[in-house]
């Protein structure tokens, strides 16, 4: 009878037959047991009387059908979810055939990703899970080590931001309790006004580490691509192990190009490595066949989220630790009189601010913050090696020819990339001029000058690297240049050199310093691209500028007309 459903009960699913078999057998067992409970206690309390064995009949409800009333069934399985046979204290490993995976998912099973095994946990009723025990392990719950990442993360005083696995479907949830999301870190995090008690299941330590299975390689990678913030698309992943760029999120996506790297191979176990350039983390991957359950995403982002901060401030802290080592280190130096050989191989003159050392050999270019702060120096060799201070901060930083204090009275902020091409603009204006050191920063640099002096006009004057062209495809200094120039409503300029120069030599002639020195044209080529150009640009952005105040001017003389009354 234990095997068999009533025969006016349709159950269509075996499943669902053994579960409601054993649910109602368990029910009916219980009742069993607390009735010969109470006929032993009444027997021990006339012993007199000889003791009579229970009769079926006498038992509580019928064992010939227990799904004989399938609402009665139902309301029977509350109280037998109460009274559990077996409380177990370990989670049990079992054997599970992938056929079989969604039967064991609904009965209650979850997979654990470090083992590659399903497992029975803590509290659940093994003897639904008979068909899959045999040979079953069974490990303790605190045998589970926690993620280094999340005892790293809680164990550290005075984190800023505790963040937490929020699936997507949970998000409102979250919300309402005072989690908010990092842009940046792509996670939420306890907000200042949070309810702890609310968000504590969705601490990375709560969260259940398990996926679901079945996956192709190819598939998992991806997945795994998606988790570092790299954006998969087109042909990507491309499993053929060699060493291939994508873009991650954030910036502009390329098919070809972008911060992100991988490399993937379906060779033997399938493995591969990732690496996020723009946040810095970094993953080793091997195929395990499963995909990522919402939560585990969530658990994911939320570490990666805690590393990434962790790294931030590590990289804070080494950047100011940098800062005033510099600042120490330009008590050693001295202002340089005499051009260095630097100097001398571009042709500029020395200017109040670049130091250099007792010998006069090395040329020393601090760089600063738009406050002035000194962040870096670049260490430019006799042989032009350049190279700047170890662990130090070159974003949005900077070098003035002349200072900060004839940069305020500029007509223009005029913005070169390297010192040398800032200094032959310079010499050539005859004003003050900046250096951005490279074409990376030409946009950083821009927008905070741009800040700082916003009724100052922007010109650019971007390197025209054809050299690389010619091998990557990409012009980083024309490109960077007219980014620059477009986030600050400005213009650009370009060097225009003599026929057949560049092509001939397309490492060599590059900037407007080497339209100076090594192009036929010399200095007055520079002063006719560039001392016309700006000039012309500088009238007619004052004359606009006039323009503009006199309108205001006339706005706020004219008188208000008297509000009408009635």
């Amino acid at each position: 009878m234990f095997g068999i459903a009533p025969d006016h009960v349709d159950v269509d699913n075996p499943y669902l037959e053994r579960k409601g078999l054993a649910q109602a057998f368990a029910v009916k067992a219980e009742q069993i047991l607390m009735h010969l409970s109470t006929q032993l206690q009444q027997q021990e309390q006339t012993p007199e009387e000889p003791m009579q064995q229970p009769r079926i009949d006498d038992l509580p409800g019928r064992l010939a059908d227990p799904l004989a009333d399938g609402a009665a069934a139902q309301q029977a399985a509350a109280p037998a979810a109460a009274l559990p046979a077996r409380l177990e204290t370990e989670k049990t490993f079992i054997d599970v055939p992938f056929k079989q995976k969604d039967e064991v998912k609904v009965l209650g099973a979850k997979w654990d990703r470090r083992e590659q095994s399903w497992y029975v946990p803590a509290g659940a009723d093994l003897a639904l899970f008979a068909k899959w025990t045999q040979g079953a392990k069974a490990v303790a719950p605190d045998a589970q080590p926690m993620p280094a990442a999340i005892q790293t993360e809680h164990q550290k005083p005075g984190q800023e931001r505790e963040y937490l696995a929020v699936p997507y479907g949970d998000r409102a949830l979250a919300k309402a309790a005072g989690a908010e999301w990092d842009k940046t870190a792509k996670s939420w995090y306890a907000g200042p006004k949070a309810d702890m008690a609310q968000l504590e299941r969705w601490k990375p330590e709560n969260v259940p580490d398990q996926q679901g299975p079945a996956m192709t390689p190819r598939e998992e990678f991806a997945d795994a691509l998606r988790s570092v913030g790299c954006v998969v698309g087109g042909e990507h992943p491309i499993m053929d192990g060699e060493k291939h760029r994508i873009s991650v999120e954030g910036e502009k996506h390329s098919e070809k190009a972008g911060s992100g790297f991988y490399v993937g191979h379906l060779d033997g176990h399938p493995a591969g490595y990732i690496k996020n350039n723009k946040t810095g983390i970094d993953m080793k991957w091997k195929a395990k066949g499963y995909t990522f359950e919402p939560e585990q995403k969530a658990l994911m982002a939320a570490e990666a989220a805690a590393k990434l901060q962790a790294r931030e401030t590590e990289h804070n802290r080494l950047q100011e630790q940098a800062a005033k080592r510099v600042t120490r280190q330009s008590l050693d130096l001295v202002p340089v009189e005499q051009p260095t050989p630097y100097m001398q191989a571009k042709g500029i003159t020395p200017q109040a601010g670049v130091l250099t050392d007792k010998e006069g050999l090395t040329t020393y270019i601090p760089a600063t913050d738009a406050e002035g702060k000194q962040w870096t120096m670049q260490y430019i060799q006799e042989d032009g090696t350049k190279r700047f201070a170890k662990d130090s901060r070159k974003e949005g930083c900077f070098h003035v020819i002349k200072g900060m204090d004839a940069l305020a009275k500029a007509p223009a902020l005029v913005i070169g990339e390297g010192y040398a091409t800032a200094g032959s603009l310079s010499q050539s204006l005859g004003f003050a001029t900046v250096a951005a050191f490279d074409s990376g920063n030409l946009p950083l640099v821009a927008k905070v000058l741009h800040e700082k002096f916003p009724d100052k006009l922007v010109i650019i004057a971007g390197d025209d690297d054809k050299h690389v062209e010619a091998t990557q495809g990409v012009n980083p200094g024309r490109a960077k240049a007219e980014e620059a120039a477009k986030a600050v409503g400005g213009k650009v300029l370009f060097p225009i050199f003599a026929p057949g120069e560049q092509a001939a030599n397309p490492r060599g002639f590059t900037d407007f310093n080497d339209l100076a020195n090594k192009s036929v044209l010399g200095t007055d080529g520079i002063d006719r691209q560039v001392r016309c150009i700006v000039d012309k640009e500088i009238k007619q952005h004052q004359a606009l500028v006039g323009q503009q105040q006199e309108h205001v001017q006339k706005q706020e003389q004219r008188p208000r007309r008297a509000a009408k009354i009635g």
